[in-house]
């Protein structure tokens, strides 16, 4: 159980970043799992707490952590669409997930056509320069690769 000074770092870190990780999330998935995939974020923060670096990086960190929830969430996603193909039952995956405000406005909806004709990892990355505003050397380090690649992709 963490000490009291730490339920307090915990506490600060949570409001300062929770907005953005939830926002993160809406983008991804809707705002109606938005919640509910932060809160897997925020568990992971609380249980790896001594490991979340300084304040700079906090948020990247968090990033990270939220860009392995949704990767996790898609794979389950995934295997109960199988599933569910299995048993006679063709559900479609809603990988995107976009917000009805955004499908209203014909620039949102050309936006969502052209990152649902992408795959999901050239997805994330655009969504993480973009609306996330990560720089390609911080992308790289958050997807595994190189600055280079990320310039390329």
């Amino acid at each position: 159980m963490a000490s009291p000074s730490n339920e307090e770092r915990f506490r600060a870190l949570y409001e300062r970043h929770h907005p953005a990780i939830i926002a993160y999330f809406v983008r991804r998935i809707g705002s109606q799992d938005a919640a509910d995939a932060a809160d897997d974020v925020f568990a992971v923060a609380w249980r790896r707490f001594e490991k979340i670096p300084e304040e700079d990086e906090t948020l990247r960190w968090l990033y990270g952590v939220a860009h392995n929830v949704l990767a996790n969430r898609r794979r389950g996603e995934r295997r109960s669409n199988r599933l569910l193909a299995r048993l006679g039952n063709q559900r479609q995956p809603d990988l995107l997930g976009p917000e009805p405000q955004v499908l209203r406005n014909l620039e949102g909806q050309h936006v969502v056509e052209v990152l649902g004709s992408m795959r999901p990892d050239d997805q994330e990355l655009v969504l993480l320069s973009y609306w996330e505003g990560l720089s390609h050397s911080e992308i790289g380090q958050l997807l595994g690769c190189s600055k280079s690649a990320v310039d390329a992709r």
